[in-house]
């Protein structure tokens, strides 16, 4: 299993070509590429004219420390008050950022599902909406060899001030769309671990109803209040219960972090020490992993 870890936050604190040296030198081979949401603002080098050029120069810094961009975060936060108008900002958005995957060699990006109504007294117009989304994004991953994948998401309850359910969810639902799209070949499944605790769900449970659905992972923790993006064992998330669960279902992908804020109030020479102890906890996990699945096959 190889382990890897989200670049944007810490970009955001240096650049491209330190960052990729930060986490290379600590120890990841394998880095999952952030748009969001700087390409929604239209900040990135990915936005303009000279985006493929970019890529090579991206594709040299991955090579010049050895590493390699094994997934990608898609831009998600648009203004949805113009659906059903895709074409309007969130299409074009997004085949640009695939077709940036694909100048990278990144193998799959995270689309999360539109969800700007409350889910729950909007249910059967959000999955129409994704189901249209996602449709009108399929020919552009076969055009361009980028699997897209799914997110289990939550939602902000403004009247009770706290996180409630939403798109993806509820594992069974989550299962039930993927069922229903019918393209193995162009969609895959992606479990956040901090994503499940915040509405109810376990994330170890998640894995086990979408069983071999899962190729792809967001690992963070949380204190089940909040979408902390903690490093694991900084939070709620049972990880004995999610390395069996990813045991359990033969877990073939790879094993990539989305701790957002763990650089914050740090020092600059402090963030090669943060990312030795990030990617320590990784390793320690994946061996659990080892552990579990070869009592498994015993």
């Amino acid at each position: 299993m190889t382990l890897s870890t989200e670049i944007g936050a810490l970009r955001e604190l240096t650049n491209e070509r330190r960052t990729i040296e930060i986490l290379s030198k600590a120890g990841f081979r394998a880095l999952d590429y952030t748009f969001t949401p700087w390409m929604e603002r239209g900040e990135m080098e990915w936005n303009r004219d000279g985006y493929k050029e970019y890529a090579k120069e991206v594709d040299k810094m991955a090579k010049d420390n050895g590493i390699y961009f094994n997934q990608a975060h898609a831009p998600f936060i648009f203004h949805t008050s113009y659906l059903p108008d895709w074409n309007r900002e969130i299409i074009p958005l997004q085949v640009r950022c695939m077709e940036s995957c694909a100048l990278l060699g990144i193998p799959h990006m995270v689309v999360h599902p539109v969800h700007h109504l409350p889910y729950r007294f909007n249910k059967k117009e959000i999955w129409k909406l994704n189901k249209e989304y996602y449709h009108l994004l399929q020919p552009y991953a076969k055009e361009f060899g980028v699997k897209i994948a799914l997110e289990n998401m939550f939602s902000e309850d403004n009247r009770r001030k706290c996180l409630a359910p939403d798109m993806f969810s509820n594992p069974t639902e989550y299962a039930e769309f993927y069922d229903d799209l019918h393209d193995e070949e162009n969609f895959i499944c992606l479990v956040d671990t901090g994503h499940s605790g915040i509405v109810g769900e376990d994330a170890a449970d998640t894995i086990r109803v979408l069983g071999k659905r899962v190729k792809a992972l967001h690992i963070n923790d949380n204190m089940f209040y909040d979408d902390g993006h903690l490093i694991p064992f900084q939070g709620l998330v049972d990880w004995d219960d999610v390395m069996k669960a990813l045991a359990e279902i033969d877990y073939q992908g790879d094993f990539t972090f989305e701790a957002l804020y763990l650089w914050r109030g740090l020092d600059e020479d402090f963030f090669s020490t943060q990312a030795k102890y990030l990617y320590d906890v990784g390793q320690y996990l994946i061996r659990k992993f080892e552990k579990y699945k070869a009592g498994i096959t015993k």
